[in-house]
């Protein structure tokens, strides 16, 4: 392969490289020193061979190539020093209704509120806000915003309704969580049962002295017990266990999504879905990345105009005249 054509890969995988953050962002490897590497050998090559060519070496296109690849090195650098210095993944986790300060973005996060119908449906959404500007609407594809991406991934969830033995609703508490008097639960801990890890969290109704913990179970995981639980065989299910607050155990069932069940004196419905957390990611100096690729296309039109060029002027020489 001769100098030109690695320069240009090279040129065409940092470059790559670089835009991947902004695509595929929250990766680790982005902050990896096989990834600095690569984008580091890249830039090494580009130099060289920009430096080598500049004197006409590697004729007039290859001179012209030393434009491409001073735009291909901006944008290979902008890469680098955001996985070398850009800050680590941050996940945000609010309640649903509530408003959480995101310093890293000089914003503060709107979670939207949800009732048992919108929290199986998975519409809730994050809205980004800052003074004297439009609010942002912030969904699963990234979204570049200054030097960061950002994203949501959704998370499972639980609405839970509570009612007495009489039919009364009872108020429910997370006494361990920070969403205190939310009905919502997402499922901040988790809970290792053999070779597998399931979404855990608690709720307590204080009125009748019970504390639940509740295990997520997808529908791929509930389909392996033979519980004969209603409901669909594709929508995921809760495992219920019910204590007083001395910690004795007063009842063990299984819950399907949206039906009740009765357990220790409670008739407890457990609405499942999914609700998304806020994710934040470092991300190249937008300017400097698209100003690099600009310049590298640019660079290589020029560079292939002069091959069209020389063509022509050879084909004039041998030209019958």
């Amino acid at each position: 392969m001769t100098p030109r054509a690695t320069a240009i890969l090279l040129a065409l995988v940092a470059i790559g490289l670089t835009i991947a953050q902004d695509v595929w962002p929250a990766r680790d490897w982005y902050h990896s020193w096989q990834y600095i590497t690569l984008l580091a050998l890249a830039i090494i090559v580009m130099t060289g061979y920009a430096w080598n060519a500049r004197d006409g070496s590697d004729g007039v296109a290859g001179r012209r190539l030393g434009l491409a690849m001073i735009g291909a090195i901006a944008t290979a650098v902008a890469g680098v020093l955001s996985g070398l210095i850009g800050p680590d993944t941050v996940t945000v986790v609010g309640s649903p209704g509530t408003v959480t300060p995101v310093p890293d973005l000089g914003a503060a996060a709107f979670f939207a509120g949800v009732d048992p119908a919108s929290l199986a449906r998975n519409d809730p959404v994050i809205t980004l806000r800052r003074r004297g500007a439009d609010p942002i609407d912030i969904g699963s594809q990234p979204t570049l915003d200054g030097l960061s991406v950002v994203f949501t991934q959704m998370r499972p969830a639980a609405y839970v309704v509570a009612r007495d033995e009489h039919g009364n609703r009872l108020t429910v508490t997370q006494p361990n969580n920070p969403s205190f008097l939310s009905p919502v639960l997402l499922f901040r801990q988790q809970q290792q049962i053999r070779d597998k890890t399931f979404p855990m969290d608690t709720f307590a109704t204080p009125a009748v002295n019970r504390i639940a913990r509740v295990l997520y179970f997808s529908a791929a995981d509930l389909a392996a017990f033979r519980h004969g639980l209603p409901g669909s065989r594709d929508a995921a299910g809760a495992v219920l266990s019910v204590a007083d607050n001395a910690g004795n155990t007063r009842g063990l069932t299984i819950a399907a999504s949206g039906l009740p069940v009765n357990v220790a004196g409670l008739q407890i419905t457990i609405t499942l879905g999914m609700y998304p957390v806020l994710v934040i990611a470092s991300a190249p100096q937008p300017a400097v990345m698209i100003g690099g690729i600009v310049l590298f296309v640019l660079g290589c039109v020029w560079a292939a105009f002069a091959r069209r060029d020389r063509a022509r002027a050879e084909a004039a020489v041998l030209a019958p005249q």
